[in-house]
């Protein structure tokens, strides 16, 4: 985590923390991938997920009131965002007092936007589950097709995967950090993935709504 100011070392922990212990009550552990649309609504009463274009710029927002959970995601964002977007929105749920809309975008840049960030990115892709990745795979040096192969098992969006591996973990440079942004969904199809982590939804699910309601 050397990338990380010392500051926020602490923060990143708890949070990380926060991320393993849920994985845990959900009875999921700590070096699998998780199908977060299909836990969330399986795990966490009362909740309604809506997916709707919302522009470029709203990454999803949430509200609860009383026992009533919604999560509204960007269906015009890519399937890896969505992931994320969710699991983003599960820490403001789960861990903050909040009964008013909190909307999430690309301007957001408070210490509980941060936190619930870095949340998504550890309950998505746990630390110690990147650890038994790059063991596994016998991972010295990443490169992109690596780190693909690594976003694609824990769908996990691509900017998510290289901003883990450059600003927590210190594995890529700013050069290699740059560079491996650039024509992702090619290079993936390259190696024989879909493409499908890296687009948007399809017009079938553009408006789409997951509920189960507890009585």
């Amino acid at each position: 985590m050397k990338y990380i100011q010392d500051n926020n070392i602490k923060g990143y922990r708890e949070t990380n923390q926060f991320a393993e212990d849920l994985r845990r009550d959900w009875g999921i552990d700590s070096y699998s991938p998780v199908d977060i649309f299909s836990v969330a609504i399986e795990k966490l009463p009362n909740l309604t997920l809506i997916l709707l274009p919302l522009g470029e710029k709203i990454s999803g927002c949430c509200s609860k009131v009383v026992d009533d959970q919604i999560i509204l995601i960007n269906s015009e964002h890519s399937k890896g965002r969505q992931n994320f977007t969710l699991a983003h929105e599960l820490y403001h749920l789960i861990y903050e007092d909040n009964e008013e809309w909190l909307i999430c975008g690309h301007d957001a840049n408070s210490s509980s936007e941060e936190e619930a960030n870095n949340f998504a990115s550890s309950l998505l892709m746990p630390d110690s589950a990147l650890n038994d990745y790059e063991k596994k795979n016998n991972i010295v040096k990443w490169n992109l097709e690596n780190i693909i192969h690594c976003e694609q098992f824990f769908q996990i969006s691509h900017t998510a995967m290289l901003y883990r591996l450059r600003l927590i973990n210190g594995s890529i440079t700013y050069d290699e950090f740059t560079r491996y942004k650039l024509n992702v969904k090619n290079e993936a199809m390259k190696l024989g993935f879909s493409t499908e982590l890296y687009e948007p939804s399809n017009d079938s699910k553009k408006y789409f709504l997951l509920a189960i309601i507890y009585v």
